[in-house]
């Protein structure tokens, strides 16, 4: 399922220059003079929504594996809260040109989501210290 969440993701990224203008067409609103603005603005959080998607996958196999403990899964861990951080420096930009509360709200689900990969980046990390040293003692 996780393969077809970024299969989907990497068609939407490539498809952005025509769907994002499909749905400008549609809709009609003020956003279309900012057509440029959303497109680069969505290729941005787009790519680090992907680079998460990613890193989750990762994870996933190694819990398949059942070696969540591990320094890969610490290092992924990192990475999508820095991925998180960047897509809500992206919201809190979007915020100055569309200020809506839908806006505001992701951008600060993004900022809570980092702070608490990053807790649990720190609890993977102390969890593979000591299974490291449980494997040396045994």
């Amino acid at each position: 399922m996780l393969d077809g969440v970024f299969a989907g993701g990497v068609a939407i990224f490539i498809s952005l220059p025509w769907s994002l203008r499909l749905a400008f067409n549609l809709i009609k609103n003020m956003f279309g003079e900012n057509y440029y603005f959303l497109l680069g603005f969505f290729y941005f959080s787009g790519f680090f929504a992907l680079a998460l998607v990613y890193d989750i996958g990762k994870i996933f196999k190694n819990l398949n594996k059942r070696n969540p403990f591990i320094m890969d899964n610490v290092k992924s861990l990192m990475r999508m809260a820095v991925a998180s951080f960047f897509i809500s420096g992206a919201y809190v930009v979007k915020i100055i040109f569309y200020p809506t509360i839908l806006t505001i709200i992701i951008a600060m689900v993004f900022i809570i989501a980092g702070l608490f990969l990053i807790v649990l980046s720190e609890v993977f990390r102390q969890a593979v210290i000591v299974k490291q040293e449980n494997d040396l003692t045994i």
